[in-house]
């Protein structure tokens, strides 16, 4: 399956879910991360702000702020992507995509975890949209990268190219998959 034909297929399967349904999986999914040894032991977290169309972060960046790590979000400069800091009294402004960037803040260099967007998934191979941010940014870290999403936006056969950073672990409302294979995700039942 190509690139274009993943995102299709599955932003299609993103429009049909409810409101209901996006919030009850967003819940099931910060659950489960949250249960994450491999966040609850992170002490610096480099997340998403999360669209309509995706799982929404804000309970994930409130609880990662409420256990004291450093929290960054990306913020975009021409074709790269920097990791910002932000605190609770972060100001943020809406960039060109629609989405929230922290108005002031340093740059994290070095993150313990990547909570990463994507729009398909196959296993831990990801598809984003297409601008190549997350894959230029990924490129050369030594972070756990997780990646969340709604179990519909599961492809099959999907084409990577040499280019895409794959993925450690990725969660849904209804299962957790590792370079170890796949469970159940107890808080989707």
């Amino acid at each position: 399956m190509t690139k274009a034909e993943a995102r299709k297929a599955a932003k299609s399967a993103v429009l049909a879910m409810s409101t209901e349904e996006k919030e009850w999986a967003g819940g099931a999914i910060c659950d489960a991360l949250s249960g994450l040894p491999e966040f609850c032991g992170a002490h610096s977290v480099f997340i998403f702000l999360g669209t309509d169309s995706e799982p929404n972060t804000e309970e994930i960046v409130g609880l990662a702020l409420m256990t004291e790590k450093t929290v960054a979000v990306p913020r975009v400069h021409g074709q790269d992507m920097s990791a910002i800091v932000i605190t609770p009294y972060s100001d943020f402004k809406v960039n060109k995509w629609n989405i929230l960037e922290p108005v002031k803040g340093h740059t994290l260099e070095d993150t313990d975890v990547a909570i990463v967007p994507l729009v398909a998934y196959d296993g831990l191979k990801r598809v984003g949209h297409g601008g190549g941010y997350y894959d230029r940014y990924l490129q050369n870290r030594n972070c756990l990268k997780i990646g969340i999403a709604f179990d519909c936006q599961k492809v099959s056969n999907l084409n990577a190219e040499d280019f895409d950073v794959p993925l450690d672990i990725l969660v849904t409302e209804k299962r957790i998959i590792t370079t170890d294979g796949e469970r159940e995700n107890i808080y989707g039942e």
